[in-house]
Formats: C-alpha cells, sequence, structure tokens
C-alpha cells in the first residue's frame, strides 16, 4: 500500500498524465499522425522512429519525428516491444512536445532485427562459400575493459558453427568485455556487454513529469541497464516495484500510464 500523501502526489501525477494523453487525440493543425504498426522488421543497431512507423504531418516536424531514437535495437534475431509511453519519453529527450504528436494504431510495436541477407562487407569465394568481414581483438582483453577502437580489427571468416556477427568496429567501442579475450576472437555478445550506467541496487530518483509539472520520489533500482533501458525500480517508502526508462546515471522516468503509480 501506498502512504495517504505520496499516494495523493503521485495520484494526481497519474491522473495529469492520463488528462493529457486524451486531450492530444483528436487531428488538429499542425500535429503529426504516428502510426504504429503491431510489427516491425530493422536491421540498424539503432532504433530510428522513421523506421518502425508511419509519420504524417507538417513536413519539417516528419523529418524531426523520424530521426528520433527510440532506443537500442534488440539483437539479430530477437525482438522487444515499444509502448506509446516510451516513445512519448524518446520524444521528449528529442526536443519534440509529445501534445504535438497524434498516436493511431498499435498501443504498442514489437520489433525484430534481421541482419540482411547479403551484409556490407560480404566477400563471395571462388567456391561459393561467403565470407564475412567481423571485428575482432587486436590485442588480448581482459575481463571488464572497455573497449576502444585501436582494440578493435576487421578481419575475413566464414560462418562456421553459428551465424557470425557483422556489426562495424564503432558498434562496439564503449561496450565492456565479460571475459578475457585473446587477439583475433570475434566479439559478440557471448563476449562483450553493454556498460551499465545504472546498477542493481542503485539509490536512483523515479520521475514523473506531465507538461509543466514534475514530481519525483527516492527509489532503488533492481535491475541494471544502459541510457534508454526500461528496468525495474522500486520505491523506496511504497516497496512497490514499477518499470522505468534511465534517462541519467540517477535518474528513471516512470510512465505512469503504463506502470501505474510506484
Amino acid at each position: 500500500m501506498i502512504s495517504g500523501g505520496r499516494l495523493g502526489v503521485w495520484a494526481l501525477a497519474a491522473l495529469l498524465v492520463l488528462l493529457g494523453s486524451s486531450a492530444a487525440w483528436g487531428a488538429e493543425p499542425g500535429k503529426a499522425v504516428i502510426v504504429l504498426p503491431e510489427n516491425a522488421t530493422v536491421q540498424r543497431a539503432e532504433l530510428l522512429l522513421g523506421e518502425i512507423a508511419e509519420i504524417s504531418g507538417p513536413a519539417e516536424l516528419v523529418e524531426q519525428l523520424a530521426q528520433i531514437s527510440a532506443g537500442t535495437s534488440p539483437q539479430p534475431g530477437s525482438s522487444r516491444n515499444l509502448t506509446r509511453g516510451h516513445i512519448e519519453v524518446r520524444l521528449r529527450h528529442g526536443g519534440v512536445d509529445p501534445r504535438l504528436v497524434e498516436f493511431q494504431g498499435a498501443d504498442s510495436v514489437r520489433v525484430f532485427r534481421v541482419l540482411p541477407s547479403a551484409p556490407e562487407g560480404t566477400i563471395q569465394q571462388e567456391d561459393g562459400i561467403p565470407v564475412y568481414e567481423v571485428v575482432v581483438a587486436a590485442r588480448d582483453l581482459q575481463r571488464g575493459e572497455i573497449i576502444a577502437l585501436s582494440d578493435l580489427a576487421v578481419e575475413e571468416r566464414e560462418p562456421r558453427g553459428g551465424r557470425l556477427d557483422t556489426r562495424s568496429p564503432r558498434d562496439f567501442v564503449g561496450l565492456r568485455t565479460t571475459r578475457t579475450i585473446l587477439a583475433g576472437t570475434p566479439l559478440s555478445d557471448l563476449n562483450v556487454e553493454t556498460v551499465p550506467l545504472v546498477e542493481r541496487g542503485d539509490a536512483v530518483t523515479l520521475l514523473v513529469r506531465t507538461g509543466n509539472v514534475v514530481v519525483t520520489a527516492q527509489g532503488i533500482a533492481r535491475q541494471s541497464g544502459g541510457l534508454g533501458d526500461l528496468i525495474e525500480v522500486e520505491n523506496a517508502l511504497s516497496k512497490q516495484k514499477v518499470l522505468g526508462e534511465i534517462i541519467d546515471a540517477n535518474t528513471v522516468e516512470v510512465n505512469v500510464k503504463e506502470a501505474g503509480t510506484p
């Protein structure tokens, strides 16, 4: 149960958000319309809004919306779910007032990532076996190292024992090794990870924003994650657990429409 004072504050914030959402519906001049499909397929490591939704409206606003990042793509062969609330948060981060946007279509979009049938950098050998350019360690890397561009090299490899990771060297810069990687070993999700911006157990500020109203509370991260990741957090007073998006090393923004009041 949430204490009476805390309940009143969070309930007010939730109500304001819900009212703001309802007022946004209905076609109005100057607004853009974002139509979310139930499923979308991408190939990039970054999710651009223009690649996962149909956008119409004023040309300048449409162009700005299309380039807004909706977060990191799932790994090839997997998927992630993006809700309208998550996208609204990303709009604010991209400098767009969500009130200038009307959502239509599905309430959320399931995004699948696939590799191109013939990835850039693929070389066809004389015997017909494709050879891919893959990123490998240029030197021995110890567990826990943060990868720099100088730590990497590109080599040609045949796909043996599974699908090769065909990301570019810059896609691995800033990632952290999860084990010792010997020189010449291909990099993949088996031996590197994103450096968590927030670690499990960290004290964070829970934030709910609606228009000019911002409500905060103290919380504890129950999962680790990077910038833009959705993680489970716990209200330090009420002990209620909700999902929120990491917006910096100390703050998690909670979408009350999706998670309920913390």
